[in-house]
Parts: structure tokens; C-alpha cells; sequence
């Protein structure tokens, strides 16, 4: 029987397109890499595949939360050893003072414990990746209802304030509040709450009230007015409307002996702030009244001492012996000293458990990747052997097309 040459013509065609496809398909697979580039290539495989991909995703997740949750936790470790240091430096100015023979070294001791302070305020306020450490859940710091954790609050964005106590106007500061030499930050702000001023001013033990309303007078720019009532108190007022003003920095506390409390108040909260982690909620928090204090209750701590031990160093507003009451410092010292290395421990055992956490996700996303690749990733000497192949019979069969089919005179006999 003869064949028809279209039918052979039709074969051959057919041969060499399916050739070409798969070379096409080879080449795809070698330019992604992927053997797998649709479902219907393998649907078992793909959807096995893309279930695996949401795994890995799940554990990314977990991962990043592990890594915001360690970056959070080395910085209060961090916090707290600096606290640590703290302490330990103001056991030892305190334990320097029972031995104490003049007030100049008293003086040298407090003026050491103050820069102590100022420091602690500064770690109290630490923040990390835009959340303060000992602030609760609460506390952010571009957030316009919250403050820092620790606040100065001695003249809080006020237009008028009268300070409780008075001054004999005739008695230096030195005479009246055993203080030395001191500065104060005076701030301006306009309607909006921008600030337009802020000047740092100076005082000194031969200063009187008076002169201390002058110099608020000649750096205030003409918006702050002050003055001194026959009584002795300081009077503070903004000369344009809509502007306040504030006080802060006071680092001898001129203005908490003249009615404030001389610390910065406690703005957080003690709720809770918990990341989940791979089927574990770990608690990231720690209140900073525990840590610092809370002066606004009475509630002891790192700052309230500090300022206690401020206070008897300066021999103000205390009564009995200046050496007992040291003594009776360092005790307290030693208890904040224990409870801060308690909450470093606590931290710590929490880094240790999150690192291992870590490791164990990174362990099952790398298995999991793998898993992946297994079904997904493309065996490039394979496929390159097989674009080969697939080349070459494509050649061929196009070859053995020309020929079968090529133009004689017998075709025609």
C-alpha cells in the first residue's frame, strides 16, 4: 500500500514541533531554574511545593519576631548592666562619705552622684527600635499622649507659676540650700508647641532669688518674665499669650527646693508587652518603676536613692546623723543593686531561651528549603544534557524532512 506524502509530510511536522516544544520548555526550566513551571507540569509536586513555601514564610515570621524580640531584650540587658555600674559607683561615693572629714569632699561626692543621676535618667529612657525599654506598652516616642518613661516635670509647659516656698531674698543659695554652683534649662514654646527659646541658666551658692529672676529676665528673651514676692518666692509668667514655658535640668535642684520634688516623674505603664514565638508568648517588659522608681508613689528605686543620697551628701532636709544616714543609704544601694542583677538574670535566661529558639527555626526553615528545592530546583547538568539531546534530534529531524521531501524530476515520472 503507498503512503500519501502529506500524511508523511504531517508526521514529519508533527515530529519536529513536539521536538521544539520541548526544547522550548528545557530552555525555560534552565532560565529559572524551576523544573516546575506550572501545575500541570507535576500537580502533586507543585502543590506540595507551594504548601512547603507557606511554612517557610510562617517560620520567616517567627524569625523576624525572634530577631525584634533578642534586639529588644540585649538592649534592656545592656540598660541594666550600665544601672549596675551605677549603683555599684554610688555604694562606693556613699561608703566614701561615712569617712568624710570636710564638706568640700561631701560636695565632691555629691557633685559625682549627680552626674550618676543625670545618667540613670538617660538609661531610663532608653528606647530601642522606637519603644522605651522600661516604659510598659504604651510609650512611644513620636506618640503625643505619652511621655518619655522618665520626665522632668519640676515646671511642666505652664504660664504662670509660683514656686510654694520662699527664699529670704537677702540670703544667698548657698546659705539658705547648702547649694553650690548650678544651671537650669529654661524653654519657650509658641501656640503650637514649637519651640522658639531655650537658654541654659547658671547659678552659683553667692546668688540670691533675686538675682537668679534677673538672669530668667535677661535669657528669656523678654517672654518669660520674673520676679521675687517680699516673701521670698519666685514668680514666673509668660508675657504673650498662647506661649508657655518650662523648666527642666535643674542638676542642683534649686526649683524642687522651691516646691518640686526634684525628679523626673515616672510617665509608663506596667501593662505587658508579649511576642509569640513559634508557640510560646514571651513577656519583653519590665516596669520601670520596679527598676528606677516611681517618685509620684513614694515608690522606691535606683533614681529615688540616688537623690536620697544627693540630698544627705548636700545635708538637706534631713535630720540625725549625716554618717547613719549613709550607712542606712548604702543598705539601700545593695537592695536596688540586687533587684536590677535579678532582672538581668531574668533577661537573660530569656535571651537564652529566644537564641535557642532561633537556632531551632533556622534548622527547620534550612529543612524545609531543602524539601523545596528538592521538588522545585532544577538539575541544571540534567537539563543542559537533555537541551542537548533534544537540540540534536530536532536537527535531525528536520534534515531528514528536507530530504525525504526534497524536489526531484522523479516525483514527477
Amino acid at each position: 500500500m503507498r503512503v500519501p506524502t502529506r500524511f508523511l509530510f504531517e508526521t514529519r511536522k508533527d515530529s519536529i514541533i513536539r521536538n521544539q516544544t520541548e526544547v522550548f520548555k528545557i530552555q525555560q526550566q534552565i532560565s529559572s531554574g524551576l523544573k516546575l513551571l506550572k501545575p500541570s507540569d507535576a500537580p502533586g509536586e507543585f502543590t506540595l511545593a507551594k504548601r512547603i513555601q507557606v511554612d517557610i514564610s510562617k517560620l520567616s515570621r517567627d524569625l523576624s519576631d525572634v530577631n525584634s524580640a533578642l534586639t529588644f531584650l540585649r538592649g534592656k540587658e545592656e540598660a541594666l548592666s550600665k544601672v549596675s555600674d551605677i549603683l555599684a559607683k554610688a555604694k562606693l561615693h556613699a561608703e566614701r562619705g561615712v569617712d568624710a572629714d570636710s564638706t568640700e569632699e561631701m560636695s565632691s561626692l555629691a557633685s559625682a552622684v549627680e552626674e550618676l543621676f543625670s545618667e540613670a535618667v538617660e538609661i531610663a529612657n532608653t528606647s530601642v527600635a522606637g519603644r522605651y525599654i522600661f516604659g510598659g506598652s504604651k510609650i512611644v516616642p513620636t506618640g503625643t499622649s505619652y511621655k518619655k518613661p522618665y520626665d522632668d516635670a519640676e515646671l511642666d509647659r505652664t504660664e504662670n507659676w509660683t514656686s510654694p516656698k520662699g527664699i529670704n531674698p537677702n540670703t544667698t543659695l548657698g546659705d539658705a540650700l547648702k547649694i553650690k554652683e548650678g544651671r537650669f534649662l529654661l524653654s519657650v514654646f509658641d501656640p503650637n508647641g514649637n519651640l522658639i527659646l531655650s537658654a541654659n541658666i547658671s547659678y552659683t551658692d553667692s546668688d540670691t532669688i533675686v538675682t537668679v529672676a534677673n538672669k530668667i529676665n535677661t535669657s528669656g528673651g523678654g517672654f518669660v518674665l520674673a520676679s521675687v514676692s517680699p516673701n521670698g518666692k519666685l514668680q514666673l509668667s509668660s508675657s504673650t499669650p498662647g506661649f508657655t514655658f518650662s523648666i527642666t535640668d535643674d542638676n542642683m535642684g534649686l526649683i524642687s527646693e522651691l516646691g518640686g520634688d526634684g525628679l523626673p516623674e515616672y510617665h509608663g505603664d506596667s501593662l505587658s508587652l508579649s511576642v509569640e514565638v513559634y508557640n510560646s508568648i514571651i513577656d519583653i517588659t519590665s516596669d520601670g518603676r520596679k527598676i528606677f522608681g516611681d517618685p509620684t508613689k513614694k515608690v522606691k528605686g535606683t533614681l529615688t536613692i540616688l537623690r536620697d543620697l544627693i540630698d544627705i551628701l548636700r545635708f538637706r532636709n534631713h535630720e540625725g546623723s549625716t554618717r547613719e544616714l549613709l550607712r542606712s543609704a548604702v543598705l539601700q544601694i545593695e537592695e536596688a543593686y540586687e533587684l536590677v542583677n535579678s532582672e538581668r538574670a531574668k533577661v537573660g535566661e530569656k535571651i537564652a531561651f529566644l537564641e535557642r529558639r532561633e537556632d531551632l527555626l533556622n534548622y527547620l526553615k534550612t529543612q524545609q528549603s531543602i524539601r523545596k528545592s528538592n521538588i522545585e530546583d532544577l538539575d541544571m547538568a540534567e537539563a543542559s544534557a537533555n537541551l542537548t539531546l533534544k537540540e540534536s534530534i530536532t536537527q535531525a529531524s528536520m534534515i531528514a524532512a528536507v530530504r525525504a521531501f526534497e524536489l526531484t524530476i522523479l516525483r514527477f515520472i
